[in-house]
């Protein structure tokens, strides 16, 4: 973990009186040194760089495997929290308000000869909420674009929602059945946060009636508890036993009456190939998911050469770590009405990468709670975003915020 040892700071307001415009500059300025290493894998803080990087054909590599994992879940699941921690680098911004990915992005994960291709998507929604509160028709075509490109399905359910855990929501149901074919899992998460852990079999039976890898796990439930009762919270997969097989889906594709029929009254998912239990924010099992996965990969030449960490446009990603940020420090619904653009962005004969974001806030009111008392709530988005964008490109990292309203 990379530590933030803030030296210097200088800020300053400016209020145009004529024009009624309120600004706040904000300016940080970090130690030079930060050891940063550089791996064969990169992400390119040069727009230009990086669109060409990832347009470079893959490498030849002898005996290369591959697979596209869709990560798939409700809004504030911990999808992007989970694929920062798959692939080991920090590609999608993350909050704890829900919508706070926009559209699908891909990460990628190299070892030896495999690489593992992460669709991270927005939280699902329907059509009719995507407009009720004027969401991104990404929010309803990418989660179907993700699918149609994956091989295997990572269904990321919160564990913790004493509201929602107890069966699947329709959405993701309706997604596995219009692809029954394709292997699935399903990752309870935020297992920390569930304070009686005897639960968690309950939960999965629910949730993959009482089968996994087709084969029941209902036969051991009370053996099964009593050797939970024993385990640490960590514990990260659900045993397979030795009874009957479940009754296959229908494989053909199913027309949306169909799909709508079959999943009505229903809670959980019986074609699920294994179960993970972690805490994504910790880390704790996800490594028993990676090297699932690795074993998942199936021969076939590489999408991205060796160099790529994402597919995702560095300015992109950069206003998606100021928006997570903003969510995080700001109550209720004023940081979806912000909008976030660069003004700046040059790398200097130093190598340190000097940006400014500018925060288009529409409201004299929203740009001053966004300011906030003495430029406290500013200083520290811009500290807290500054040491995300080190994370990301590896390197130093100089950002200027500008706050005014249109």
């Amino acid at each position: 973990m990379l530590c933030h040892s803030l030296t210097h700071q200088s800020k300053w307001f400016r209020v145009n009186s004529s024009l009624r415009v309120l600004t706040l500059r904000y300016f940080s300025q970090e130690s030079p040194s930060l050891g940063f290493r550089s791996p064969s894998q990169r992400i390119p803080s040069t727009p230009a760089i990086q669109s060409e990087l990832v347009r470079t054909p893959s490498e030849y590599v002898k005996g290369s495997r591959v697979l596209q994992v869709a990560i798939l879940g409700i809004p504030n699941a911990g999808k992007s929290t989970l694929v920062n921690q798959l692939s080991g680098w920090q590609t999608c911004s993350v909050s704890r308000k829900v919508h706070t990915t926009k559209k699908m992005s891909k990460t990628v994960l190299i070892r030896d000869e495999t690489q593992i291709v992460f669709l991270d998507t927005p939280g699902l929604v329907l059509p009719a909420e995507a407009k009720q509160f004027n969401l991104d028709k990404s929010f309803v075509i990418d989660p179907e674009v993700a699918l149609s490109k994956a091989n295997l399905l990572l269904v990321l359910h919160d564990i913790s929602n004493k509201w929602t855990r107890g069966s699947l929501s329709s959405k993701i149901l309706r997604l596995l059945h219009l692809y029954p074919d394709k292997e699935s899992v399903l990752v309870l998460n935020k297992i920390d946060l569930l304070k009686e852990k005897r639960l968690l079999l309950d939960y999965t039976n629910k949730l993959t009636e009482g089968i996994v890898g087709g084969k029941s796990i209902a036969s051991n439930t009370d053996q099964r508890k009593r050797s939970m009762s024993r385990q640490n919270s960590d514990m990260s997969t659900v045993n397979e036993s030795n009874a009957e097989l479940s009754e296959p889906t229908n494989s053909r594709s199913m027309s949306e009456k169909e799909v709508a029929k079959r999943i009505e009254g229903k809670m959980g998912w019986p074609n699920f190939s294994r179960v993970f239990m972690i805490s994504a924010i910790d880390g704790d099992g996800v490594s028993d998911i990676v090297e699932h996965l690795y074993g998942a990969a199936k021969p076939g030449r590489w999408m991205y050469n060796s160099s790529v960490v994402t597919d995702q446009n560095p300015h992109e990603m950069a206003i998606a770590i100021i928006r997570g940020k903003l969510l995080d420090i700001l109550d209720k619904e004023l940081p979806y009405s912000i909008n976030t653009s660069v003004r700046y962005w040059e790398e200097d004969l130093s190598g340190t990468l000097n940006i400014v974001m500018a925060l288009d806030c529409q409201k004299k009111f929203t740009a001053k709670v966004v300011v906030g008392t003495g430029g406290r709530t500013v200083i520290q988005l811009a500290r807290e975003a500054e040491q995300d964008l080190r994370n990301m490109f590896r390197q130093e990292v100089r950002l200027k915020i500008v706050v005014e309203p249109a």
